[in-house]
């Protein structure tokens, strides 16, 4: 049992303050901490209905929540309730939240958190279970923790990783240090509650993913798999079982499990599955290939392996040939790259027909199928390139492809338009470009400098020595250690800092030149970091030396140009918010900021909802658009929104705003989101961050990657407005701003969490 030591669920679920009683009947009896004696009389039929209209996918999902939403509690709610009435509502109410389109993931959390704590009320432990698994998925749908934070003027910021236990899952201080690794920490609750419940099927859910997640930073899983491997054996469901016992088994032998008896064990159950048609003759092959290779048994793995990829060709919809393909690289290295290569092609062809998500565990194909393939073929390819152009240049279409297919499935749509993707000829004198690769054994730096000179065969990518002192895991402790310390109240950022440029800029420092421009495309946990305050042995900072911006990918940046005559438009919300996707604090400050945003010339929203954005937005081509408000980026972009008065505007639905610019010629030049809501510590979320500004048609972003305090934004605002209207590049206006900040004479605001929380995406001139 020591599956019940497991640590807990951490502060994804965090509690409210009171219900206005006018908020839908769903807000107000699961976003309490301690719901009101009453309940609807119609709860049990709500809830039956809106399950059912679940059936139907994500637009049932929407269906069922709109009408959760729809009854208002002051009309319905009647006394003597039943606790486990109220529990079931909220959990279907939270999976509706979660699922739904329309839905939020923090308020989802919250509804959960409420259903959790009812269900131990009514002592029923599956239904805590179920509550359990739900806020885990919750979680993990792209959600920084409930509840949003505000911006306090002089006071302090959330530290990174606080945390919260929910009743139940343990004690918080059993997390240690673990206390930032908020989604592995909900799935060891989800694990905890399926086994207290005795729930075979949602143990071996919980087990699988939070295996997934702890092997990811090389931690011991063998326990967690066995534990699912002995659930998975009692689910009823034989299709269920039989995937289950695929998923684990193909996990125990990536963490280098294959030559266990558990393995074992678990590979004689799925061939009999097999035998009685529930099982893939392909996995089997597959699996077998891999024990034998466990062995040494090199022949008997080959030949199972061929076999395996010779099934899986034969399939529809050969989605698992490009992970049996590479495991044949790995049986026959003498072959290995022919057999990557072979990988990626049949990646290619069925990648923009896979399902987003696995339909049972939920996980996202991208990362189970997607990201490995391409990871594997950038690494082989740069094995062979040495100082080859063209086998270069091919490891940088693979990793371009890479960073587009990461941004398209993070944007939810495979028909985001690609634009023409940077090249080096496109970059200018003292313009580099650098692409930073993580892998599994090292780092690799390609990059690109402008003016390498007229000939084609000289404006090309180049290739640092790898770098295999340090690696993709490392590089990831390193960037989550640097941001939660400079999103926070701590001061051991610095050494962090001083390691991420040495592995990263020092290899092409003698290619910087003062005052240039460095565009960096960032790798996986890069995303989440402050390149700004990356700094040298000699204490100095990167954006004293160069001006820096971040693209997601070539494909969707372009060097942009100088807005020498801003049109702004500034919009701002400072009073509280109730919505269906959350409640929002007050933001402090935000008017006074919007105001000097918008200065004499341009045009200010106070308080500012909807109509008066897209009116102001139709009347006037902006090149500007700065937005003081929450913005949250809860996963795909259609979750993803800014909080407007009384409503919240979807990023789709600020880019049909934005159209009526680019119908004049006009398009956005630059998206300012000064309150915005991220994930400290989450480069999916970063990455939410870059596909603001792609999805909401702008050509750049400047948003934070963390909070910061109202005044210290306020101050960094002021002095990038001051020099973006003096006409210097927007890259240029927000390197000045930091430096003014930095090295300002009162020393006010040198404190790097204020003055490098603020990143610059997308186009940099």
């Amino acid at each position: 049992m020591a599956i019940l030591q497991t640590w807990v669920m951490v502060a994804a679920l965090g509690g409210v303050g009171e219900v206005a009683p006018s908020v839908p009947q769903v807000i107000a009896l699961c976003e309490a901490a301690a719901p009101a004696a009453g309940a609807a009389l119609a709860l049990p039929e709500q809830t039956n209905r809106a399950r059912t209209l679940m059936r139907g996918g994500a637009d049932g999902a929407d269906a069922a929540l709109a009408l959760l939403l729809a009854a208002a509690a002051d009309s319905s709610v009647q006394a003597a309730a039943d606790i486990r009435q109220i529990a079931e509502y909220c959990l279907v109410a939270g999976e509706a939240m979660r699922r739904a389109r329309s839905g939020s993931q923090s308020r989802a959390q919250d509804f959960l958190r409420t259903a959790l704590m009812l269900a131990d009320r009514a002592g029923d432990a599956p239904l805590a279970a179920r509550a359990a698994w739900e806020a885990a998925l919750a979680q993990a749908g792209g959600a920084p923790p409930s509840q949003p934070g505000v911006r306090k003027r002089g006071g302090a910021i959330r530290r990174a990783g606080e945390t919260r236990a929910v009743a139940g899952c343990g004690d918080p201080a059993a997390i240690g240090e673990a206390g930032g690794r908020r989604l592995e920490a909900a799935f060891a609750c989800a694990l905890y509650r399926a086994v207290l419940a005795g729930d075979a099927r949602l143990t071996a859910l919980s087990a699988l993913r939070l295996a997934r997640l702890e092997k990811a930073r090389k931690a011991d899983v063998a326990a967690h798999l066995a534990t699912g491997l002995g659930s998975a054996a009692g689910i009823a469901d034989t299709s269920e079982r039989a995937a289950l016992l695929r998923s684990l088994l193909m996990l125990a032998c990536d963490a280098g499990l294959c030559n266990t008896d558990m393995v074992r064990d678990g590979v004689q159950s799925y061939a009999y599955l097999v035998q009685t048609g529930s099982g893939d003759a392909a996995a089997l092959a597959a699996l077998q290939g891999r024990i034998a290779l466990a062995q040494g048994e090199g022949a008997a793995a080959r030949a199972a392996l061929r076999k395996a990829v010779f099934i899986e060709s034969q399939q529809p919809l050969p989605q698992h040939l490009p992970q049996y393909r590479l495991t044949l690289a790995d049986a026959e290295p003498e072959r290995a790259g022919e057999h990557v290569l072979a990988a990626y092609r049949a990646l290619e062809r069925v990648r923009t027909v896979l399902m987003p998500v696995d339909p049972l565990s939920e996980e996202s194909r991208f990362d189970l199928v997607v990201r490995p393939v391409f990871e594997r073929a950038i690494a082989t390819t740069l094995a062979f390139a040495g100082d080859d152009a063209n086998t270069l240049g091919q490891a940088q279409r693979i990793a371009e492809a890479y960073r587009s297919a990461e941004l398209q499935n993070s944007l939810g749509a495979e028909c985001v338009p690609l634009r023409n993707p940077v090249t080096p000829a496109d970059l200018l004198p003292g313009e580099i470009l650098l692409y930073p690769l993580l892998l599994e054994d090292r780092v690799e730096l390609i990059y690109a400098t402008g003016g390498q000179g007229t000939g084609a065969g000289e404006r090309r990518y180049r290739r640092m020595p790898p770098d295999r002192s340090i690696n993709r895991a490392q590089i990831t402790a390193l960037a989550q250690r640097m941001t939660a310390s400079l999103s926070g109240e701590s001061s051991d950022w610095e050494a962090a800092s001083r390691a991420l440029y040495a592995a990263l800029i020092a290899p092409i420092a003698d290619q910087l030149q003062l005052g240039g421009t460095l565009v960096i495309v960032p790798d996986g946990a890069l995303r989440q970091i402050s390149f700004a305050a990356l700094m040298d042995a000699k204490g100095t900072f990167l954006m004293e030396r160069v001006q820096l911006a971040v693209v997601p990918a070539l494909s969707f940046a372009a060097p942009g140009r100088r807005d020498v005559d801003p049109s702004i438009i500034a919009a701002s919300l400072e009073k509280e918010m109730e919505l269906a996707v959350g409640r929002f604090s007050r933001l402090e400050g935000t008017a006074a900021e919007a105001a000097m945003a918008a200065g004499s010339d341009g045009v200010l929203l106070t308080d500012f909802n909807r109509a008066s954005l897209a009116g102001a937005l139709a009347r006037r081509p902006a090149s500007v658009l700065h937005l003081a408000t929450h913005a949250a980026f809860n996963g795909r972009t259609e979750r993803s929104f800014i909080v407007a008065n009384g409503e919240a505007i979807t990023l789709p639905d600020l880019r049909a705003m934005l159209s009526a610019n680019q119908l004049r010629g006009e398009a956005l030049q630059l998206l300012v989101l000064s309150a915005c809501e991220t994930a400290v510590g989450d480069d999916d979320q970063a990455m939410g961050l870059a596909g603001a500004a792609v999805e909401a048609g702008a050509s750049s972003a400047l948003a934070s990657l963390w909070e910061v305090d109202d005044a210290g934004t306020a101050a960094l605002m002021e002095a990038f407005y001051r020099h973006y209207r003096a006409g210097v590049g927007r890259a240029r206006a927000l390197q000045m701003a930091q430096v003014d900040l930095a090295r300002g004479l009162d020393g006010q605001w040198a404190d790097p969490g204020i003055w490098s929380a603020f990143t610059l995406v997308g186009s940099w001139r």
